[in-house]
C-alpha cells in the first residue's frame, strides 16, 4: 500500500485540527475568488452600462456552471474521502477518475448548446439592446466552461484528499491572473 501523503495523515489526526487546517486555506481561496468577481465588474464597468448590463444576463448561467461542477466536485471529493479512510487507494484513483470524466461530459453537454444557442437564449431572456453584447461576452465564458468545470473538481478531490493549500494556491493564483489580466485584456487589447 502507497504511503499515506501529509494532508491524508491529517485527516486521520485530531478532528478540530484538520478542521482548522482544511478550512482556513479554503476561506482565504472563496475570498479572493469573491474579490476577483468584484475587481470584474469594476473593470467591465468602466466600458458602461451596456457593458456591465450583458455581464448580468450571463451570471445566471455562471451560478448554473458552478453549480453543476461544484455538485460533481461534492459527490467526488466525499466519495474519494470515504476511499482514503477505508484505506482503498485504488478505489480512491477510479472515483477521482469517474469524478473528472463525468467533469468533462457534463461540461460538453453544458458548453455545447449554451455556445451555439446563446443569441436566442439571451433574446428570449431579454437582453434587448445588449443581446449581442450578452452574447460575444457569453459565448467566450460558454466555450471555455471545461476550464471552470475541471478547476472546481480538480480542487474538490484535492480538498477530499486533505490538501486543501494546493486547492487554495491553484484558487488564488487564477483569481490573480484574472484580476490582472482583465484590464489589460479590456482595454489594452479591445476585447471588452
Amino acid at each position: 500500500m502507497k504511503e499515506d501523503t501529509k494532508g491524508v495523515k491529517m485527516l486521520r489526526g485530531d478532528p478540530k485540527r484538520a478542521i482548522l487546517k482544511l478550512s482556513i486555506p479554503m476561506i482565504v481561496a472563496m475570498s479572493v475568488q469573491t474579490l476577483y468577481n468584484f475587481v470584474d465588474v469594476i473593470w467591465v464597468s468602466g466600458l458602461g452600462p451596456d457593458a456591465l448590463s450583458a455581464v448580468g444576463f450571463f451570471l445566471p448561467f455562471f451560478y448554473a456552471m458552478m453549480a453543476l461542477s461544484n455538485g460533481i466536485g461534492t459527490g467526488g471529493s466525499s466519495a474519494l474521502s470515504r476511499r482514503i479512510g477505508a484505506n482503498d487507494p485504488d478505489g480512491a484513483d477510479n472515483v477521482a477518475n469517474h469524478s473528472i470524466v463525468l467533469c468533462i461530459l457534463v461540461a460538453m453537454a453544458f458548453s455545447l448548446p449554451t455556445t451555439l444557442l446563446s443569441e436566442p437564449i439571451f433574446r428570449f431572456l431579454g437582453a434587448g439592446e445588449v443581446t449581442s453584447l450578452a452574447v460575444s461576452y457569453a459565448r467566450i465564458l460558454f466555450a471555455g466552461s471545461i476550464i471552470v468545470f475541471f478547476t472546481n473538481v480538480a480542487n474538490s478531490l484535492l480538498r477530499g484528499e486533505g490538501d486543501t493549500k494546493r486547492a487554495m494556491y491553484a484558487m488564488v493564483l487564477g483569481s490573480l491572473l484574472n484580476i490582472f489580466l482583465d484590464p489589460i485584456f479590456i482595454y489594452t487589447f479591445d476585447m471588452g
